[in-house]
């Protein structure tokens, strides 16, 4: 079988030999006139040649198909299908390389029959000629030149500034909405490269921007608007000179910027003052991660504590805000920046809504200013600004409540408080209270003065002036009027009928008027005092009664209290005065015998051992001793003094001892002794002891005997007092004074001077007054001054 297939390849050759010089189809002129269609292979790759088999007629058939290489004659390749169809034909190769890497497919479709070169090598580039001869149609031939492709160098990146992007490192940062530009550059390459950007498998830029005829192809990317949808993602740069070589890729890992795209304060906005509160935020979307910031009011707020949570995009703050009253419908902005990203922020914004206490006022209505006349329609309005409204008012006079009073004008409602027909006793400070959920409040006194007339000062109506032959009469006119008083008016009546008075001193200033007067008159039986101001003339003038002065009268009613624990309390109550203003003494006389250690002796100057221990003065017959020492006698001696003299008799109180609690051991206090009863197993008493216990019981109860006697008598003293009292005697009130109580041997007559006795109209006013004042002073607290025992009334100024 070898020798005859070697015998029919002799034939064939010899066949074809002869063909080529009986053909002029064959011939070289016949070739270069030929078109060749150029085919790239790969090397190392299989390469394709075609060869289009169909026959021009119908029904024809091929019988040969020789392959031929570059001029050389002898064909390469070749198949013999004379004995049957082209898929049984027989195959021939050359026994050279190419010969051998050479095998011709005949496809089902006669069009796309080819020729494939296994592994294609430089040294088969070439033109290529596929002669196809048929039964009954012309033979055909095809020319193909076969070509290897050259692929370029590996793709470059460069940025827009020129720099190089390293394999392996990332481009940018680019910015979220702002421009990206890489240029992707190979040199060399046949046929031209084409250079393709793709991302996620989509073509971005397949536009090649370098010349033809250049070495270097350039394809530059430029996107406008850098989209969210390319953080994370990976650029390809595709470089490829044809498709059977396939492609270069160069990865380019992008690393883009995005601002926030999400930023809300999850917290609802009603907060309430004073009280810390935390706010949330929540910010997502930046990359870096965000910052929160937080403004008030377009400031940002400072000296709060913020605690931030933070991820690789999301980012959490929780402010803890306090709040005030002012900050009520100020805009609270949580404002979210990439620090990495110039402008990249979000922010989201509150109307905060701050629940405070009503914050209260109280103004006139409109219309009236103040002072108001006697007489107006006053309307206070309580002006209140609060969240939520205010629900519920109050209002207040003076620190009193204000009832609702329609008879008497008086109407306050809700904000508004009404006073009809107002009266000077209306005047002084209103006060008007508001309340809702978040508390009360009251507001600033508001002070509403009414003006009137002139009128006499509160008891200084009718006051008795006691009168010394010779001397001057000072007489103080005291009047309560608003405005202020501009014009006095001073008359005296005798039994000649009222004149005015002339030729005496008289000083005003203010509300007071001072007269000076000799009383060398005895016919001036009183004298009336009259003030003018801008709203009128007073209508009822202060009266002054002269009488002659005398001593004073004796206090009466004199009540002993705490008589323990080294202290006495003396309150009395005070007769007349005479005309003049008196002062009250309580002497006390220690009748034990020689004073204890600490107590100097109490001798008058002519050594006499009676002379008083203590001498208290007062301006009100009500005395207060605390260092008294204990399980001691005491005689106590009240009187009262005036310019003219001493009250007669003086009133002599029962003997005094002070009681002292003891104990089973003596404890040492300011130098004295203080005894006080423990409890004693089985209710024993020492020996010794008996004696002063059953002593004690005697005296506690003699005085208890002796303290309920005379309150029976001051009672009824009282009441006899009250009822006997003229209408027309002025009552005289005090404010009390408040003094320290000296402590022990600290007695002083500071503060007593030529003046003491001597004061003016304004303490002449008569100690006798309604029956409250009398009870009231027999429990308030007198205003003491201590004298030493030395003192006497022959060195005094009295």
């Amino acid at each position: 079988m070898e020798i005859r297939s070697r015998c029919d390849v002799v034939l064939l050759l010899v066949f074809v030999k002869l063909a080529e010089v009986g053909f002029s189809l064959d011939s070289k002129e016949f070739q270069k006139n030929l078109p060749a269609k150029v085919v790239w292979g790969v090397a190392g790759l299989d390469a394709l040649l075609p060869c289009d088999v169909t026959p021009a007629l119908p029904g024809d058939n091929v019988t040969m198909i020789f392959w031929f290489k570059d001029t050389i004659g002898m064909p390469l390749y070749s198949l013999d299908a004379r004995g049957g169809p082209l898929s049984q034909a027989s195959h021939l190769a050359m026994g050279d390389d190419l010969g051998r890497r050479s095998y011709f497919i005949a496809d089902e479709e006669p069009s796309k029959a080819r020729l494939r070169i296994q592994n294609a090598t430089e040294s088969d580039q070439g033109v290529f000629r596929c002669r196809v001869d048929f039964v009954n149609s012309p033979t055909r031939n095809f020319q193909v030149n076969l070509t290897l492709v050259e692929q370029p160098s590996r793709p470059r990146i460069f940025d827009a500034e020129g720099r190089e992007v390293k394999l392996n490192a990332t481009a940018g940062p680019f910015l979220e909405g702002h421009e990206l530009f890489l240029s992707c550059q190979v040199n060399g390459g046949h046929p031209k490269p084409n250079l393709v950007w793709w991302f996620n498998n989509t073509i971005l830029d397949n536009v090649v921007d370098s010349n033809r005829g250049s070495q270097t192809t350039v394809n530059q990317l430029l996107i406008s608007s850098v989209s969210r949808n390319l953080k994370g993602g990976r650029l390809e740069c595709r470089a490829s000179s044809s498709q059977v070589a396939g492609s270069i890729v160069r990865v380019v890992p992008l690393n883009i910027f995005l601002k926030p795209n999400k930023v809300k304060i999850v917290t609802p906005n009603n907060l309430s003052s004073g009280i810390s509160q935390t706010i949330r935020c929540e910010t997502s979307g930046s990359y870096p991660p965000a910052k929160l910031t937080w403004l008030l009011d377009g400031k940002a707020i400072r000296n709060s504590v913020v605690t931030e949570e933070e991820t690789n995009s999301f980012t959490v703050s929780i402010l803890t805000l306090m709040v005030s009253a002012e900050d009520d419908g100020k805009i609270l902005v949580c404002r979210a920046d990439n620090p990495r990203f110039p402008g990249g922020s979000a922010q989201d914004t509150r109307r905060i809504s701050v629940a405070y206490p009503p914050r209260v006022s109280v103004a006139l209505d409109s219309g009236l200013v103040t002072p108001v006349r006697d007489g107006t329609d006053v309307i206070l309005h309580c002006k209140t600004f609060a969240n939520p409204e205010a629900h519920s008012y109050n209002w207040y006079h003076d620190t009193h409540l204000v009832p609702y009073n329609e008879s008497g004008g008086i109407v306050p409602k809700k904000d508004m408080l009404t006073i009809k027909n107002i009266k000077h006793k209306s005047a002084g400070q209103y006060i008007c209270s508001a309340r809702n959920s978040e508390g009360e409040t009251y507001s600033p006194p508001f002070d509403l003065t009414v003006q009137y007339e002139p009128r006499c000062k509160k008891n200084h109506e009718h006051v008795r002036i006691g009168v010394i032959p010779y001397e001057t009469i000072v007489v103080q006119c005291v009047i309560d009027s608003v405005p202020t008083v501009n014009r006095f008016f001073w008359t005296y009546n005798t039994t000649q009928g009222v004149f005015p008075v002339k030729g005496a001193k008289i000083e005003s200033k203010g509300n007071v008027s001072v007269l000076y007067l000799n009383a060398y008159d005895e016919a001036i039986g009183s004298l009336q005092c009259w003030a003018e101001n801008e709203v009128g003339k007073q209508a009822t003038p202060c009266y002054f009664y002269v009488v002659p002065a005398e001593p004073p009268e004796s206090p009466r009613g004199c009540l002993i209290r705490n008589t323990t624990n080294g202290g006495l309390e003396v309150s009395c109550i005070a007769g007349k005065d005479g005309g003049l203003h008196q002062s009250f003494v309580l002497e006390v006389s220690d009748l034990t015998g020689p004073a204890p250690p600490g107590i100097h002796s109490t001798l008058n100057d002519q050594g006499a051992p009676e002379s008083p221990a203590f001498r208290v003065l007062g301006e009100r017959p009500v005395f207060k001793l605390l260092n008294l020492r204990p399980n001691r006698q005491y005689q106590a001696l009240v009187y009262a003094e005036n310019a003219r003299g001493r009250s007669e008799p003086p009133i002599l109180l029962p003997q005094i001892q002070v009681q002292q609690e003891r104990t089973s051991e003596e404890v040492l206090e300011d130098g004295a002794q203080v005894y006080k009863i423990a409890n004693i197993p089985n209710g024993k008493v020492p020996s010794g002891s008996s004696t002063s216990h059953h002593l004690t019981i005697i005296i506690a109860g003699v005085s208890a005997t002796a303290i309920l006697l005379i309150l029976a008598i001051v009672i009824a003293a009282t009441v006899i007092a009250c009822r006997k009292a003229p209408s027309t005697v002025p009552v005289r009130r005090r404010e009390r004074r408040s003094s320290k109580p000296p402590s022990d041997l600290e007695l002083s007559e500071a503060g007593f001077g030529e003046g003491f006795h001597r004061r003016s109209a304004l303490y002449r006013a008569s100690m006798y007054g309604e029956c409250e004042e009398r009870i009231s002073r027999l429990i308030e607290g007198p205003d003491l001054i201590l004298a030493p025992a030395s003192f006497s009334p022959q060195n005094s100024d009295y």
